[in-house]
């Protein structure tokens, strides 16, 4: 009876994959970070262009990203920033930086000055280039802390021609011991990400087990380009030692199984929640998440 049933669920799910070539529906980000910091800059980023590779780590991204996280610990550690790190390897994100540009009245900025640094919004924000302005980070965000409004929000750019993803994430109050979890790491610019989100919306709000019990679905996006997240997305890896070759996105985490692309996350996610994996789903890493 049980595999009657997973059969024709998977068969469903993987033709609504196919049949949506016209995009999805995103959600709203739901991060509000007291001050979005936004990184723009360009990585080649082996594997994101390339045919069923999956998205690899970008090195020039991580090596702008790691010295920020230590220049800006202290307020990354109370959460004052949130950092975003913007590739302009990809023309959306090209689109945005002009946009950012013009908005602060630097639109003549010469293309080679990058990273661009852009705290907040225009009208309250600022903007920074280059590395030699980098140490000057820290000073320039209490600036802006200082004069930014008390409603101001995080906020998804840019909305027209979007190619980002923003897929949904239940809220880490709301998951009970006898909650089937599932986690997914992504970045939001992925194209193999972009193509699961139809998978991924169209999972059940229940499943029953094979042993009949009834659980509910819980599922906790975590992005990997902001560094709270991936700080506990590295205690995942760790955990159920996935290999270097595979810590990449997409990747869902159900149980002990950490599934890898489309070609594993299609037939093995169904499967994984009926046969209970979500109950084991290691609920502890996401505690740092919830301070």
């Amino acid at each position: 009876m049980k595999n009657t049933l997973i059969k024709p669920l998977i068969v469903l799910l993987c033709l609504a994959l196919i049949c949506s070539a016209q995009g999805f529906p995103y959600a709203k980000a739901e991060d509000k970070a007291p001050l979005y910091v936004r990184v723009y800059l360009f990585d080649p980023c082996g594997g994101c262009a390339s045919a069923d590779a999956g998205c690899r780590e970008c090195e020039v991204i991580m090596a702008v990203l790691n010295r920020l996280m230590g220049l800006l610990a202290a307020e990354l550690a109370d959460g004052r920033v949130d950092i975003r790190m913007r590739n302009l390897l990809y023309e959306p994100v090209q689109k945005e930086h002009q946009t950012y540009l013009r908005a602060f009245g630097q639109e003549d900025t010469p293309k080679s000055l990058t990273p661009t640094y852009v705290l907040g919004e225009p009208g309250w924000g600022d903007i920074l280039h280059g590395e030699e302005q980098e140490d000057l980070l820290p000073e320039a965000i209490a600036r802006v802390i200082a004069r930014m409004p008390a409603d101001a929000a995080w906020r998804r750019e840019p909305r027209e021609g979007q190619e980002f993803i923003c897929p949904r994430s239940d809220p880490l109050t709301d998951i009970q011991p006898e909650d089937s979890l599932i986690l997914y790491f992504y970045k939001d610019f992925c194209p193999y990400c972009k193509d699961l989100e139809v998978l991924f919306d169209a999972l059940p709000e229940y499943v029953y087990l094979a042993d009949g019990t009834k659980s509910r679905v819980r599922f906790v996006s975590l992005e990997k380009q902001i560094p709270r997240q991936m700080k506990v997305v590295q205690r995942y890896y760790d955990k159920l030692f996935v290999h270097p070759d595979r810590q990449f996105v997409p990747m869902v985490v159900i149980g002990n199984r950490a599934l890898f692309l489309g070609a594993e996350i299609i037939p093995g996610l169904l499967q994984a929640l009926i046969d209970g994996e979500g109950l084991k789903t290691d609920r502890a890493p996401l505690a740092a998440l919830s301070n």
